[in-house]
């Protein structure tokens, strides 16, 4: 349908008709391939939709744009081959699809991914200028770009004209040598250096000459322009992106001559880009992965931009700053970081940090100082990209560790990896769960947030569903049910009760997956806690208690909000809270794997804290630290084990600010940190035997609390869980 649509477009311009049948048809195949999680044919069913209404947009009365229905064409002749491999057990990897991904989007003047990207930014080479004489100076370039721009136009557009292509493109290549041998700085240099190895693909035939090639060539022409101010000036500016755009193609040839490998040595290419093994027979392709190289430079251009938004942003925050149009530079920074994982197919990331790039877009269009939250909401987001960065990436290279005894299949590791990155995602959406409804109970009129709930049950469910957790599946959904039917944005405040239940599955689920995590067991006892709570709440769910029926709104508010604990950022200010009640079974056997558990994360707080001590920069380290803290106090409340549960939601707490950056690094931090990872086995001593720990825990939460600004609940003076209930039934502990 979608080829017949858009031939019937191709044959006969003036019906319109056919072109928005075809948009349609790509429109809805895009949306089906995102939820297949084929993300190359999703990226490219994308640019070919913006292609469409593009050609729409710009084509004359009888008379189709030849460029765009030309890149429609070809896309249109990729997408089905690309999907039906992928299908077949080919590799999801849009990287290989970028010089079509560049042709679409140089019809429509958008940003190539090759330049738009993070792929080659932090490429260097350490070739330097050699002048043919030295009496060219800064005004000699400057006159020799005025005399030669004229030639260079000339012949570049007889180029593209497809008028005499050979002879053209010798011209262009002898003017880029000249350059390359005018120029006394490394930018000038390096720029014509690499134009002439582009030139040479080209006559060669090692570089197809399509559209986003010829749009690369047309940016050196503006490049000429600049020049014509001067060489110095002109190399305290270097072209960065355009010399990136030139490298992606120099590394794509197929032809290798003398100055395409010098430029290749010289700049790391081979390791670098990973190109498609295209196989004649039949049109197939193995889709070859990434480099390990590859990954470690894109994660870490990744993180460094990461690191700046989110600098950005917490210095508009903690500034009091007020004019939004200090936040613009920032969108360019995460479209370039949506490119970039849309390329490499981390489709799931990249619809994360579109979700936070528009909610970032909304604020500057508003042209209203934000508040502080929205702003620190999409700071921690962006933080959970960042730590599910290294899993996803992993995921791309695993092939190349695939077991040669058995092709094809997935190994132990493999899938212990892809259990732990899903699992880390379906952590992260319940906290931010957590987040939105503790937010919406502290500010009722601030309720927004709620209605990303939804959607974040939905990942959950999806994520247990993907790793064959049907038991898990059914109590997410019952606990989406309750959060959709009790969290009602217009209510003032909701029945404390309630709240406490729904809490307590919510905090159940977590820990299940967290123990999952681990490398444990199948943890049914959590299942079987949460279940029990939403067997209590489930009755009532139909029915939302009036203000006047229960306490004061300020006593409703506080009770709820601390049962719904989430990692919110400071700012938003928490009413105090009345100490936690229990919010699991202490049967004996459950609390002696509580035991275990614990002493093994405090032996790992143990290890991690001096990493940390000793190197400030190991960010690692530091959320490995945040995350020991943050399994106790889930699991610690499972249990009812309170003091351990609140005391490691204290320093949890603290560190969130570290890593946030909201707070700096400080002795004093690391001193309280130093006594809480001392303090954590005469904590974990107490559950096990019952005397209460010799050093003073409260004095150190006070400390934590001071500096991250919690206003935590006032820790519980007894260390001995709640009673147990009735065991498990024989059918309880066989559903799970």
């Amino acid at each position: 349908m979608k080829r017949v649509a858009l031939e019937a477009f191709a044959e006969r311009p003036d019906d319109r008709g056919a072109l928005h049948r075809f948009a349609a048809h790509i429109h809805l195949a895009r949306g089906a391939l995102r939820l297949a999680e084929v993300y190359g044919g999703a990226l490219l069913a994308e640019e070919m939709e913006f292609v469409a209404r593009y050609v729409d947009a710009h084509s004359g009365e009888g008379r189709a744009d030849s460029d765009g229905l030309d890149a429609l064409m070809r896309a249109m002749e990729q997408l089905p081959s690309y999907v039906e491999r992928v299908a077949t057990g080919a590799r999801d990897l849009p990287l290989v699809l970028l010089p079509l991904l560049n042709d679409l989007r140089a019809v429509r003047g958008g940003a190539l991914l090759s330049e738009g990207t993070l792929l080659l930014l932090n490429l260097r080479s350490d070739e330097q200028p050699q002048p043919s004489s030295p009496f060219v100076g800064d005004r000699e370039v400057a006159e020799l770009a005025k005399r030669l721009r004229p030639r260079f136009q000339i012949g570049l557009l007889g180029w593209i004209r497809g008028e005499q292509t050979e002879e053209n493109l010798h011209h262009l290549a002898e003017i880029a040598m000249q350059f390359e041998r005018a120029a006394s700085t490394q930018p000038l240099f390096q720029l014509w250096w690499v134009v002439g190895a582009l030139l040479e693909a080209l006559q060669a035939g090692g570089v197809e000459p399509n559209v986003s090639v010829k749009r690369v060539l047309g940016h050196v022409d503006r490049e000429l322009k600049r020049l014509q101010e001067g060489e110095q000036r002109y190399a305290g500016a270097p072209p960065a992106e355009v010399l990136n755009n030139l490298l992606y193609y120099v590394a794509q040839s197929t032809a290798a001559g003398e100055r395409v490998a010098a430029v290749r040595e010289s700049f790391g290419l081979h390791d670098m880009v990973a190109a498609a093994d295209v196989v004649a027979t039949d049109a197939a392709e193995a889709l070859s992965a990434p480099s390990v190289r590859l990954m470690r430079t894109v994660a870490a251009a990744i993180r460094e931009d990461l690191t700046r938004v989110k600098d950005v942003l917490d210095i508009f925050v903690r500034k009091g700053a007020t004019h939004v149009d200090d936040l613009q530079p920032q969108l360019e920074m995460l479209r370039k970081i949506s490119d970039t994982l849309g390329v490499l197919g981390l489709g799931a990331l990249r619809a994360r940090v579109e979700g936070e790039l528009d909610s970032l877009k909304a604020i500057v269009e508003r042209r209203i100082p934000p508040d502080d939250t929205a702003l620190l909401s999409i700071a921690a987001a962006l933080i959970a990209v960042e730590d599910s960065l290294d899993a996803q990436l992993v995921r791309l290279i695993l092939p190349e560790a695939a077991s040669a005894d058995s092709p094809g299949e997935p190994t132990d590791e493999e899938f212990r990896l892809v259990q732990e990155a899903v699992l880390r995602e379906c952590i992260v959406n319940m906290a931010r769960i957590k987040e939105a409804v503790t937010h919406s109970l502290s500010a009722p009129a601030e309720a927004q947030g709620l209605d990303q709930v939804p959607q974040l049950v939905r990942g959950i469910t999806a994520g247990l569903l993907m790793l064959g957790r049907q038991r898990a599946v059914e109590v997410m959904e019952r606990v989406g049910r309750a959060l959709g039917t009790i969290v009602r944005p217009d209510e003032q405040a909701l029945s404390p009760p309630r709240l406490e239940r729904l809490a307590d599955a919510v905090v159940a689920v977590e820990y299940y997956m967290e123990t999952l995590q681990a490398g444990r067991a199948d943890q049914w006892q959590m299942l079987d806690a949460a279940e029990a709570r939403l067997a209590e709440l489930e009755p009532a769910l139909a029915r939302v208690i009036p203000l006047r029926e229960t306490k004061p709104v300020d006593e409703q508010v506080a009770a709820p909000a601390a049962a719904i604990e989430a990692p919110a950022p400071a700012a938003v200010a928490r009413p105090s809270t009345p100490a936690p009640v229990a919010v699991a079974s202490a049967d004996p056997e459950f609390l002696q794997l509580f035991v275990e558990e614990a002493r093994e994360n405090a032996a790992r707080l143990a290890v991690l804290y001096p990493q940390w001590e000793q190197n400030p920069q190991d960010a690692e380290a530091l959320r490995d630290l945040r995350r020991a803290f943050h399994t106790l106090k889930g699991s610690g409340r499972m249990v009812g084990a309170q003091r351990v549960g609140e005391f490691s939601w204290s320093i949890e707490s603290l560190l969130n600010r570290v890593i946030s950056q909201t707070l700096l690094r400080s002795p004093d931090i690391v001193s309280i940190v130093r006594d809480a990872v001392a303090a954590m086995p005469q904590l974990i001593d107490e559950i096990d035997g019952g005397e209460l720990a010799s050093i003073d825990i409260a004095a150190i939460m006070t400390r934590a609390d001071a500096l991250s600004g919690r206003e935590g609940p006032a820790l519980p003076a007894t260390a001995v869980p709640a009673p147990p209930p009735a065991a498990p039934t024989a059918e309880g502990r066989a559903s799970g």
